[in-house]
């Protein structure tokens, strides 16, 4: 190949350029000057340079025309989605109407099946109560005579345990004055148990310290105060923390119910076991108890028994915060909401079931104090029968040899046995009300045995043990 002339004016620089082996070099390529070459150079590379810039412009403008018609199709789908999320949202909000109003519906049908049920429990208790009087006045009626001829010898005994119980009065005291001085070690004990109970709680209240609002007032030192004030933005709660290794008791019930009434500006009182259950209020973890239609006691049984107590104390604080408004709304509402009188006609009736209790109580007391009084006269009575019992029984034993008579004979061949048990089970079993009446035992049995046979009928291996018996048999 023969490379083009050159200018004699003109230097030159040699410049390598590489093709494809495939491409064919067009042949005037071989008849350009320097200068030709040069601009074909100049003149190709601009052209390239415009394409390329072409080419970016016209991607650039395809991206933006296929974000713009995304961005149209995604802003279609997000209406679409607004406009069935608004529909949803309406549907939600109707069903939660709803499912208030049966929750609503549900609460006044509980409250006036328990209303009826406590109706019937006082039916219940005062049929009992009319059993109990009937009961009573039969046996004052039977015990009459009994009682009026037994009045002279009574009197005399009576004057000997008289005497006995001023020693056992003297006795009791000493024992009282030991019992209080241990009682008040005891309660040193206690308080130290107490201050550690107080002590444990007050950390894990620490839970509500992101609660706006909260604090925590000690008021251990303070008499109708409980353990704690749990203050908060919204409303507060009287706490009262319990230590004990037995189940907390109804008076500690009592206390913190008066203290929550005495506290008028307080509406909620938690009684907190640690590690034991509250007596009457253990069927569940938490459990509550209206004071009257503004106050509620919150029960929190065995709290440390619980993989996270701080849990459980934050329940029981979203509970008292729903009750709060329920509390709220009610006494803001001019017309009275009918939950809060079924509350009214509960608290009505458990005062009435409590005093119903009481005199049944009563009842009972008087009743066991009868119940002794005729048990001292049976007691006298029945020595007076078994003296005379063991007096026929040693003289003639009538009553067993009747029954002998009719159910056995003798027989001549000795090779017949009974065992003076096996007699003694079958006469047990025929003769239960004399049995029970004339306290026969098995000992009194075998005497009779032995004193209407001869030596040689029965085989003694002991005093107190059974026998064999021979010559006689069942008829």
């Amino acid at each position: 190949m023969s490379l083009p002339s050159l200018s004699p004016q003109l230097s030159c620089k040699q410049l390598i350029l590489y093709i494809p082996t495939n491409e064919d070099v067009p042949e005037i390529i071989h008849t350009m000057c320097a200068q030709e070459t040069a601009m074909m150079i100049r003149i190709g590379c601009e052209c390239i340079q415009k394409a390329r810039i072409y080419l970016t412009n016209l991607s650039q403008e395809e991206v933006y025309t296929k974000m713009k018609n995304d961005s149209a199709e995604v802003v279609k789908s997000l209406e679409l989605n607004l406009i069935v999320q608004k529909e949803l949202f309406k549907q939600l909000k109707q069903t939660e109407t709803e499912r208030n109003d049966a929750e609503i519906r549900r609460v006044v049908d509980i409250y006036k099946e328990k209303e009826i049920q406590h109706n019937c429990h006082i039916v219940k208790l005062q049929q009992t109560t009319m059993l109990l009087k009937e009961e009573l006045r039969i046996i004052e009626s039977e015990k009459t005579g009994a009682i009026q001829q037994e009045v002279s010898r009574e009197r005399e005994k009576y004057d000997i345990l008289l005497c006995e119980k001023n020693k056992q009065l003297t006795r009791m005291n000493d024992n009282y004055d030991k019992i209080a001085h241990n009682t008040a070690h005891k309660t040193s004990t206690s308080t130290l148990k107490g201050i550690d109970g107080e002590k444990v709680f007050s950390d894990i209240a620490a839970t509500f310290k992101d609660f706006k609002g909260y604090e925590i007032i000690d008021k251990t030192k303070q008499s109708g105060e409980g353990d704690f004030y749990l203050k908060f933005d919204e409303f507060d709660i009287l706490a009262d923390a319990k230590n004990y290794k037995k189940s907390v008791p109804s008076s500690e019930r009592e206390k913190i119910k008066m203290d929550l009434i005495k506290n008028e500006h307080i509406n909620f009182a938690w009684l907190v076991s640690l590690n034991t259950a509250i007596d009457k209020y253990d069927k569940s973890p938490i459990m509550y108890e209206w004071v009257n239609t503004s106050k509620c006691i919150v029960y929190i049984n065995h709290l440390l028994h619980y993989e996270n107590p701080s849990q459980i104390l934050r329940i029981a604080w979203f509970t008292c915060r729903e009750l709060f408004k329920l509390i709220k709304e009610e006494h803001t509402d001019n017309t009275e909401f009918e939950l809060t009188g079924l509350r009214e006609k509960q608290y009505k009736m458990t005062d009435k079931i409590k005093n119903i209790r009481k005199i049944i109580r009563e009842l009972n007391t008087t009743i066991g104090l009868l119940k002794k009084q005729v048990d001292t006269i049976d007691y006298e009575l029945k020595d007076i029968l078994e003296v005379e019992t063991t007096d026929l029984v040693d003289s003639n034993f009538s009553l067993f040899d009747d029954w002998w008579k009719l159910k056995i004979e003798n027989n001549e061949n000795h090779e017949c046995v009974l065992k003076s048990t096996d007699i003694w089970y079958q006469f047990k079993q025929e003769n239960k009300d004399n049995i029970k009446k004339f306290q026969i035992v098995p000992e009194k049995f075998k005497q009779y045995i032995k004193s209407i046979l001869p030596l040689t009928s029965y085989d003694i291996r002991s005093n107190k043990g059974a026998f064999n018996i021979k010559g006689i048999n069942w008829k």
